[in-house]
């Protein structure tokens, strides 16, 4: 087969026998599950056992990046990792852009499959065709940073890898962090390379990538970035923060984002707090871009005069990043970047450390645990406080030890009503709240495969749409006539009581075909593609021709496997509920005041979304008419078979 778009090349790395293979993507594997995430999802459920302990050597890392990663098409440089995470014990999957996977397909690699453990640290240094596993106790100990520059002091200027103290420590939140500022996140997958001793990958390649149809590329490939250099909301992401007050500030106001473990709106935060005025004058310094991409909406900070003075490192997300830390009582940019910068040289979750730092607050405030557990810290929601326990759980130190295995771990195992706080869905910790709104990113949490994160569920409606917007956009993204009238009947037109669940179906389906691509789907990249625009692209990125439906149709089909993944694991309608504290607290924020969640209602809206998707409303689980529709029969039957 000849290759575009594509390497062409799977790499498979067993530790434990130190054996190295290469094997060819097959054209089947494509059609199917389109590249990257989708494959990464094949492998992993092929791959890793059912029922294995995340961190023993059987469970088995897919790293991919898809077929328009490693190109010039705007926005299309991301890669990620999918493997059994050790926070959930269920689909851990993760991506970034600031990745390693186009210097992996460089290096004539699509994806990575890694499993065993060596016996000692190692690292992995992948130049083209020559493939090393290299010792790395020197490495050990050391932070992400310190690692990075190591690496290419010896190597030169390859791109990098690697885990921090937490990923050694098997925190399970620890992340994987490529070229000090990429994370890949979330769900501990720095813990699954921490229990293979694997401190780091380091690629260089040569081999470039090959288009199919050079003509059209080019032609798509200029109008695409004509299109988002006009964006409006260009600007407003790229340079000093000013999305800050439109975007989170309005969140905030709405009550999507909280503080203090989901305890309290905090509307006033970037009117006070977290200003846009503060943070242009002493924290950002400029934008970078990711690979390919024209929007440059990433950024350097450098803090200017306060006790952190100069302080000054890249971050994916500048100004959403250290305010995230709000839930950890933070009220200055500060102390939110300093927060930031500690857990990115550590190699842990932003979202989960700030959570897990106002969820030990919480207890201690509580009662629930004393000075005693703390090792003598008193947890009063001061910024010193959060520095210094986001140090024991990076090392595992007194309470650390506890709070590094994750909020729902981590209250089980303290008892006495800890479990009451503990604010997660299916074990990872949410980004957003539910009890104002519900849009398709925040209630998409409930049903996201790795637990509640928000990323493939994003769509137009995080600002409210009423139905003509929805009835507008619905054909873009692929959903068909029948379909719209189910999520917007006609007597929704003008209003926001459309079908959130329904529409949430088909956003999952199109953002999983997405991303399977390697795209990106901010705000000022996403809206610049439609399904038939993807069509067009991946025909002549790769010469392979799919319709536009058979894309969806794969993007159905990766997210049903996943789902099936996650049922073999035990996984099930339960596990799609929101948290305690949702369902059993009001929500205030400012003069306004939320009730709690209604269990009813959220049950209702689950079963419009598993109707949707062709599920069964009682289990949850993926019907085997369902399953056989998307050339599943066997996948389902090995898992849906044993269940019953």
């Amino acid at each position: 087969m000849e290759y575009h778009g594509f390497a062409g090349q799977i790499l498979y790395i067993d530790l434990t026998n130190r054996d190295i293979r290469k094997e060819p993507l097959g054209e089947n594997l494509i059609r199917d599950y389109i590249g990257g995430m989708g494959i990464n999802t094949k492998l992993a459920f092929d791959l890793i056992e059912p029922g294995i302990d995340p961190l023993s050597p059987k469970n088995v890392i897919c790293y991919g990046s898809g077929p328009f990663v490693g190109t010039t098409i705007p926005g299309c440089s991301r890669a990620g990792i999918i493997t059994k995470s050790p926070l959930t014990g269920l689909l851990g999957e993760s991506q970034t852009g600031v990745s390693i996977g186009p210097m992996l397909k460089y290096a004539g690699y699509d994806h990575l499959v890694i499993s065993g453990r060596a016996e000692k640290p190692v690292y992995l240094a992948i130049t083209d065709d020559d493939v090393e596993i290299r010792d790395a106790e020197g490495l050990w100990g050391k932070d992400v940073y310190e690692t990075t520059d190591l690496i290419r002091a010896e190597l030169g200027d390859y791109w990098v890898s690697c885990i921090g103290p937490a990923g050694e420590k098997l925190v399970r939140f620890a992340n994987i962090v490529e070229n000090k500022s990429g994370m890949i996140a979330r769900v501990g997958l720095g813990a699954v390379m921490g229990s293979k001793n694997l401190k780091a990958i380091a690629v260089r390649g040569t081999k470039g990538i090959t288009v199919s149809q050079r003509g059209k590329f080019r032609k798509m490939v200029k109008e695409l970035r004509e299109k988002v250099a006009a964006s409006p909301v260009l600007d407003m992401w790229r340079n000093e923060g000013k999305v800050i007050d439109y975007y989170i500030g309005q969140y905030a106001k709405r009550g999507i984002s909280v503080t203090k473990n989901f305890s309290e709106g905090i509307p006033e935060a970037t009117d006070v707090y977290f200003t846009q005025k503060e943070y242009a004058k002493r924290i950002w310094k400029n934008y970078f871009a990711c690979m390919s991409c024209p929007a440059g909406d990433k950024g350097i900070v450098s803090i200017q005069g306060g006790k952190y003075d100069g302080l000054t490192f890249k971050i994916s997300n500048p100004w959403g990043t250290p305010l995230t830390f709000n839930q950890a009582g933070i009220r200055n940019w500060d102390d939110g970047v300093q927060c930031t910068y500690l857990s990115d040289i550590y190699g842990m979750d932003s979202f989960s450390s700030a959570i897990m730092i106002g969820f030990a607050t919480e207890l201690y405030k509580n009662g629930i645990i004393s000075k005693e557990d703390t090792g003598g810290l008193e947890l009063d929601w001061s910024a010193d406080a959060a520095f210094k326990l986001m140090e024991k759980i990076a090392r595992r130190e007194d309470i650390g030890d506890i709070l590094a295995d994750g909020v729902k771990a981590a209250s089980e195992r303290i008892g006495k009503g800890a479990e009451e706080h503990a604010v997660h869905v299916k074990g990872l910790e949410p980004t957003m709240d539910l009890r104002s709104e519900h849009f398709t990113e925040n209630f998409g949490q409930l049903v996201d495969p790795r637990g509640a994160h928000h990323a493939r569920g994003y769509s137009i409606t995080y600002v409210p749409r009423k139905g003509k917007s929805i009835k507008n956009y619905a054909p873009l993204i692929g959903i068909p006539e029948a379909a719209i009238d189910q999520i917007c009947p006609e007597s929704e037109l003008d209003t926001n009581n459309w079908s959130k669940p329904r529409l949430l179906k088909w956003v999952n389906d199109y953002n999983s075909m997405s991303y399977s691509c390697g795209q990106c789907m901010r705000v000022q990249i996403g809206p610049q593609y439609t399904l038939d625009i993807y069509r067009d692209l991946f025909y002549a990125t790769t010469g392979i021709e799919m319709s536009s439906e058979e894309l969806q149709k794969a993007g159905e089909r990766i997210w049903n496997l996943q789902r099936l993944f996650n049922v073999r694991e035990g996984a099930s309608r339960k596990d799609d509920m929101p948290p305690h504290k949702m369902l059993n607290e009001a929500l205030v924020v400012g003069e306004k005041k939320y009730p709690p969640l209604n269990e009813k209602h959220i049950n209702e809206l689950l079963d419009d979304y598993y109707d949707e998707r062709g599920w069964d409303k009682d289990t949850g689980n993926p019907t085997m008419e369902t399953l056989k529709r998307l050339d599943l029969e066997e996948e389902g039957r090995s898992v849906l078979e044993k269940k019953s």
